[in-house]
């Protein structure tokens, strides 16, 4: 099944009295596509209420424009534009905030001889426990639930492997770093979302 929600909008209105009516503009120019801008439904009513003035022709062509730029540079790259859109959603945020909540735990990328093991252990206890909660917040996106329970999974088995056996603690912190750096890499290809700092250390090459 197709659903189309889009609409083909004037930027400056085709008829005198409506939104941003210029009566210096010609006819063809009007219809022409130049003049005009895809808007879903919901944005096409907002931006000619109150006769436009909320939304000049400045703002529409700019938005016009910027998009077509962005459009044109992913054909030329030939990137999906998935990852993007997704970047500006609500649950695009949470996968955002879910890679700066790894940034923050040095524990998955600080060099082993500068750990302290209790303290690896309360971070990771710690960082699973903040995944439980990103990972309430998401509505719709089973994708970036599963990735969040991986995560959050990969904590709970670190916890309980290395509260059997201590002496495996070095070795089942680069098992977890590996599977958190594929979750991360995978986080930044879907979901647009930006790694930064260390924790590009532990991404897979």
């Amino acid at each position: 099944m197709k659903l189309k929600i889009g609409e083909a909008a004037h930027i400056s209105a085709k008829k005198e009295g409506e939104a941003r009516y210029d009566h210096l503009m010609s006819d063809e120019a009007r219809a022409s596509v130049e003049n005009g801008i895809w808007l879903c439904a919901s944005c096409h009513t907002l931006v000619d209420k109150n006769n436009g003035a909320d939304f000049p022709v400045t703002m529409l062509t700019a938005w016009k424009r910027t998009h077509e730029d962005l459009i044109r540079s992913l054909l030329h790259s030939h990137r999906s534009p998935v990852p993007l859109l997704r970047r500006f959603t609500e649950e695009g945020q949470i996968a955002q905030d879910v890679v700066d909540l790894l940034e923050m735990h040095g524990a998955l990328f600080v060099d082993h001889h500068l750990e302290v093991s209790h303290h690896v252990s309360l971070s990771i206890e710690r960082l699973r426990k903040d995944l439980s909660k990103l990972r309430q917040k998401i509505r719709y996106d089973t994708n970036l639930k599963d990735v969040i329970k991986d995560l959050y999974d990969v904590c709970r088995e670190y916890m309980n492997h290395t509260s059997r056996y201590s002496s495996t603690q070095r070795q089942e912190l680069d098992i977890l770093r590996s599977r958190v750096g594929h979750k991360a890499l995978l986080l930044r290809e879907e979901y647009g979302c930006n790694v930064r700092g260390q924790l590009n250390s532990i991404l897979p090459r």
